[in-house]
């Protein structure tokens, strides 16, 4: 059976939490369980941000998508022209193909740089927001979870909803961080 990096770390956290959770105290632990990602990208703050950075990009998208008709255009007048006007259009097509390859690449990296500052900027906020719900309810961990694992693989058998506080947390940061 193979392990997701995620598989991993749930199941190092949810064991290293069985282990240590017993002998910090005879007291009953509190355990809470949170989807980050999920926390954080439903909270209007982030959702706004999305939509600018979507609006921001997309003369760009639209920009590689004409190039993209350019290039098919180009590809049905080769296979018709006469050999003199197919070197010359190929030759078009190949500068086109390059200029397309070059705005793919800047706007992936562009988004993906955008899309890394929104969360660097909003996951410390977030982060504070938990804190805060872990304290007033009292929870001794909480754990970060993207996706459990699928029972028949022997991960999490069983996850009690009411310690997810992901809803809550989006709430809680929403009101903490109103959008201007």
């Amino acid at each position: 059976m193979r392990m997701t990096r995620t598989t991993k770390i749930v199941s190092t956290l949810v064991l290293g939490a069985a282990l240590w959770l017993p002998s910090v105290a005879s007291a009953q632990s509190k355990v809470g369980v949170i989807d980050f990602r999920a926390a954080l990208q439903n909270t209007a703050e982030f959702k706004k941000k999305a939509e600018a950075l979507q609006a921001a990009f997309e003369p760009r998208q639209n920009q590689l998508q004409r190039l993209s008709r350019e290039l098919q255009d180009l590809q049905a007048k080769i296979q018709s022209a006469q050999p003199e006007d197919a070197a010359r259009l190929q030759a078009d097509g190949q500068t086109k193909q390059k200029e397309a390859q070059r705005l793919n690449e800047d706007l992936e990296a562009d988004v993906q740089y955008e899309q890394e500052d929104m969360l660097r900027g909003a996951s410390q906020r977030m982060r504070d927001v938990i804190s805060k719900i872990a304290t007033a309810k009292g929870l001794d961990v909480v754990i970060s979870v993207a996706a459990l694992a699928d029972p028949f693989e022997g991960r999490v058998m069983h996850l009690n909803t009411a310690i997810d506080m992901t809803d809550e947390a989006t709430a809680a940061y929403d009101q903490a961080h109103p959008v201007q």
